[in-house]
């Protein structure tokens, strides 16, 4: 039998993917799921962070030391790198030195810490020059002192002690680092050994850290997928690939947990040969100040970063077949597909790519002035004259330009997935980050500077199966109610999974920034709450480990995910999806509506509903508005909070997608703006009321009489000014239940066909409003008090917010039991719990 080249190559990608598992996400009658090897998994995952340990210093003198080998060689790309804690301290080292185990020779020239000239000609400090806000060095009498104080002004840098990229090690053989230390009190150092290929840091030494620890907790915990950041290996075209970095990652995991899935996290960004390379592709700020990363608008930068990963899956496809599970090309700002620095005071898009883009765009969509047209002013993209929203008449180009960032940022995201599809041969995952469509409504410049809002773009796409996000950043505290960044409950209906990625400080983190815990019980009571919302809704998750610093090393804290395994298996047969009675209701082109003034109002009217939705009582749902027109929504209760730039179109499949008895609330200033103009009576059209537009000091509501006796008691609103604003004239039957200053209303509820009509003005919300809404509604309240509540399946959990019993109403009869112990709490329709604040409840109607 004789074989060519080609039939070996071809046999070669034949037994590839005859021994590849296949891991990818599935319709079911529930919802979406993953299914490995055709068989539906829980969809839990543990991300961790590969960092080494610390080494503690103490007041006195002691030898600190660690061994590495490296799992590649370095030749004179190696760097010793000694981290400080954020915190003030002074620090003295002495007698450093890396030895080669195996030859007895010096990796790190000798005494560089005893001499001046040995110092200065071989260790730096970062950041250099007027950044280094926090720490000094001495030499003095062979010893070096660090001190490290808090800064004046801003945050922490990244303060360390690094050598010149100069060093070298041999693969395979072991080296120990040492030197003595003390300090003014008892503290850690983080001391690392890195290898720079390519502008990329991989580390190649350090302490044992928590990494692997961790992996094996979720081994033991039943948790298959694994994911974690590994290197892009990345090199220029005229180097041979090397893929030792990312292999030496996957075997790493491997050798901890055999039954591994793994899903590589690798950056998207540019290495900094490619930049250097290509300048002209690099992100420019406003006043010319440039950016860390290329540009997404850069084709060059497109087609290079596709061919890189279709290169990367290829190889992770022929070399861990039965063990990558998928992919995370993870780019700009932290890895997730917003624009580098969005959170910041500068405006991005001054560069060549993005101009030569954004005329392409106005050629496309017709402008007469397409090949001189320029990028918007930072002056005119910052600035607010309309107020909250943009005026289609006046701002036009800022409307246009808005929808032109989110399609660059989504066709880029769309490419690459693209690419790793076709290069897993359509059998792994494929996993992004993109649409926190509720989460960057704080930003100084406006949502739409993120670049997030062309969710529904991304969601046709075939070659993406999981988008995911972080727990928002906003009340996910012990106590709070942890809520999800995007319209979840739309991306499962396009048949996408949804993954909260949590990255919860538990107490082993020691802070209680983000939502830190303080103690082991509240972490319990914080990963039960956000584990069993993940599993009602149909959401993946991963516990992650952030830092690296072991946020998860305590089997104490996995067995709330062990305990959760029958609702699990019970959420894998699910015969429908979660579809609850209130629904919160987004429209991405509205949001591109708003100015780079907004977020004073569009904060509390969007970012923060999900805390008052979360502590109503009941069960919420996300939705884009495209899924209601298509009547796919039946909640009883819908709540509009972006409707003010409807088409025409979506005016009358609103009118006709409504059903009987829904009740229906409109926030802020539904169908204000048309597509040439603003108008009142485009609002009388959506809502059905008589509006006019006010101006206030405050848009504060007071509750009535009317309001009080639906059980409202407390004013809301924001204490600045907000406009445009706008009231109803009332007619004979509606009721008024809250009014603003001038005492016109600012609540006001219409009933009709069956169900009502409510606008609120006021952009802002609170629980009890948004319970006695759903009252109003036919909404079943599981309770009358703060709770974060979820419920699917016969399953119900509930996260409490005050001491004393809670009365928890049940649908349907029968016993109520804790899910966990199976121990009878009750019997429906209605059990009390004797609960605490922060405690995390899930029970079981049998």
């Amino acid at each position: 039998m004789h074989l060519t080249v080609t039939s070996l190559l071809c046999l070669a990608v034949t037994t590839v993917t005859a021994l590849s598992s296949e891991v990818r996400v599935r319709r079911t009658p529930g919802g979406p799921q993953v299914f490995v090897d055709g068989e539906a998994i829980a969809p839990r995952c543990f991300f961790g962070t590969r960092r080494g340990g610390l080494t503690a210093v103490a007041k006195t003198w002691q030898t600190c030391s660690f061994e590495f080998v490296p799992d590649r060689s370095v030749d004179g790309r190696g760097t010793l790198h000694l981290r400080f804690p954020r915190q003030p301290g002074q620090f003295w080292l002495r007698k450093i030195r890396i030895v080669d185990t195996v030859t007895g020779k010096d990796a790190l020239p000798r005494h560089s810490f005893e001499d001046p000239a040995g110092f200065g000609n071989l260790w730096s400090v970062w950041p250099p020059g007027d950044a280094n806000t926090v720490g000094t060095v001495r030499l003095q009498g062979g010893e070096l002192r660090v001190t490290v104080q808090a800064p004046t002004a801003g945050g922490w840098p990244d303060f360390h002690l690094h050598t010149d990229i100069s060093l070298t090690f041999a693969k395979g053989n072991r080296y120990r680092c040492e030197f003595e230390a003390k300090s003014n009190d008892a503290t850690e150092i983080v001391p690392a050994v890195f290898c720079v290929e390519g502008g990329t840091w991989l580390t190649i030494g350090a302490p044992p850290g928590p990494f692997l620890p961790q992996i094996a907790l979720a081994r033991n915990a039943g948790i298959r997928l694994i994911s974690t950041s590994m290197p892009a290996c990345w090199l220029p075209p005229e180097q041979p690939p090397n893929w030792e970095g990312i292999d030496a990652s996957m075997r790493e995991i491997i050798a901890v947990h055999p039954q591994a899935l793994i899903i590589p996290r690798v950056s998207a960004n540019t290495p900094t040969w490619w930049l250097e390379r290509h300048p002209e592709a690099r992100m420019m700020f406003e006043g010319n100040k440039p950016g860390r990363f290329a540009t997404v608008s850069s084709r060059k930068y497109r087609r290079d970063v596709v061919a890189h990963f279709g290169k990367l899956c290829r190889h992770l496809l022929e070399t861990f077949p039965e063990h990558v599970a998928g992919i995370h090309p993870a780019g700009q700002n932290s890895a997730e597909w917003f624009y580098d620095k969005s959170w910041g005071a500068l405006m991005s898009g001054y560069e060549p790519p993005t101009l030569a883009a954004w005329r392409m765009w106005l050629r496309q969509h017709g402008a007469e002035d397409a090949e001189t047209a320029e990028i918007p002013s930072p002056e005119a993209r910052h600035g607010g004259p309309s107020g909250v929203l943009l005026d289609p008449a006046a701002e036009q180009r800022l409307i246009q330009f808005n929808r032109f960032w989110q399609k660059e940022m989504a066709d880029c995201v769309l490419e690459v997935a693209a690419a790793c599809r076709r290069a897993t041969q359509g059998k792994k995952l494929v996993v992004i980050f993109y649409g926190y469509l509720f989460e960057f409504h704080p930003l100084r410049n406006g949502a739409p500077y993120s670049g997030h809002y062309a969710l529904s773009k991304v969601l046709k796409s075939p070659d993406i199966d999981i988008l995911c996000s972080p727990i928002s950043y906003t009340d996910r505290r012990w106590q709070g109610t942890a809520p999800c960044m995007t319209v979840a409950e739309s991306v499962a209906r396009a048949g996408k999974l949804w993954l909260n990625e949590d990255d919860t400080r538990t107490y082993l983190a020691r802070t209680t920034q983000y939502g830190g815990v303080a103690d082991l019980a509240q972490t319990r009571a914080v990963m039960l709450r956000n584990t069993a919302q993940a599993a009602l809704r149909g959401f993946g998750t991963w516990w992650m480990d952030l830092p690296g610093r072991g946020w998860f090393n305590d089997p104490r804290i996995w067995e709330e995910h062990t305990r959760l395994d029958a609702l699990d298996a019970s959420m894998l047969r699910r015969k429908r999806p979660f579809q609850p009675e209130i629904a919160a209701i987004v429209d991405e082109e509205s949001i591109c509506h708003l100015s780079g003034k907004s977020n004073a109002a569009a904060r509390p009217l969007v970012y923060d509903a999900r805390a008052a939705l979360g502590r109503c009582g009941a069960p919420y749902g996300q939705y884009l508005l495209d899924d209601v027109t298509a009547g796919h929504v039946p909640a009883k209760l819908q709540v509009f909070l972006t409707a003010w730039a409807l088409s025409p179109k979506q005016r009358r499949e609103l009118r006709k997608a409504r059903r009987p008895g829904t009740t229906r609330i409109w926030s802020y200033a539904p169908g204000f703006l048309l597509a040439d103009r603003t108008s009142i009576d485009g609002m009388r059209d959506v809502t059905g009321f008589e509006h006019r537009q006010i101006q206030l000091r405050t848009p504060v509501s007071q509750p009535t009489e009317q309001g009080r006796r639906h059980r409202l008691t407390e004013a809301w609103g924001q204490k600045t000014p907000v406009a445009p604003l706008f009231t109803v004239t009332p007619r004979t039957g509606d009721q008024v239940w809250a009014t603003y200053s001038d005492g016109s209303p600012s609540v006001i509820v219409r009933r009709s066909g069956g169900g009502a009509d409510v606008f609120v003005g006021t952009p802002a919300w609170t629980s009890e409003l948004l319970r006695a809404l759903a009252e109003l509604a036919g909404v079943h309240l599981y309770t009358r008090t703060d709770a974060s509540v979820w419920a699917a399946e016969g399953y119900l959990s509930i996260h409490t917010m005050s001491d004393g019993p809670l009365k928890v109403s049940i649908v349907g009869t029968g016993a109520v039991a804790d899910a966990f112990t199976g121990r009878q709490v009750g019997n429906a329709p209605e059990v009390q719990l004797d609960a605490k604040a922060g405690d995390t409840v899930v029970l079981r109607l049998k």
